[in-house]
């Protein structure tokens, strides 16, 4: 049973340091939606994604665990901190609990700001093609260039 325990605990602090790299990675990101790089942007972005897989990846061991655990803690025993090493195993659950809704909700918020970052480039890109667009006939090819380098094209 504690080796089960074990695994479970180290499954969800696996996905607790997934999550703190997926906060950090939405917070880095962040210089390229201000700086509208759309390279960087797109290299964030796959990062992202791989720690999305990765928690995914992860998911369904946890739940598996999640049972026999929930049953070693209070489920089937009313009484989990009857000995020493259910204690322990009850602290460590409980303290990595903790932390794992906190690192959750914080991921939620910071992916919240990055929504608004993706509405604000988008409202920002599309004020920049309206604009490029006003010019279009201005900075045009002049007809008798193209007509040209049509001319050449067939010859050539």
């Amino acid at each position: 049973m504690s080796q089960d325990i074990e695994i479970y605990l180290n499954l969800l602090e696996q996905r607790l340091a997934l999550l703190q790299f997926l906060a950090q990675a939405l917070v880095e990101s962040r210089k390229e939606f201000v700086a509208l790089d759309l390279d960087g942007m797109y290299l964030r972005i796959s990062e992202q994604e791989e720690i999305c897989r990765q928690i995914q990846r992860l998911q369904p061991a946890i739940q598996s665990l999640q049972k026999t655990c929930a049953a070693h803690f209070g489920v089937e025993d009313c009484h989990p901190a009857g000995n020493a090493e259910s204690a322990d195993w009850a602290h460590r659950l409980t303290d990595v609990m903790k932390k794992l809704s906190a690192t959750e909700a914080e991921v939620g918020r910071l992916n919240q700001v990055h929504a608004a970052y993706l509405r604000r480039s988008r409202g920002t890109i599309d004020v920049l093609m309206n604009f490029i667009g006003g010019y279009a006939m201005t900075y045009a090819r002049p007809a008798s260039a193209a007509v040209a380098a049509s001319t050449r094209a067939e010859k050539g």
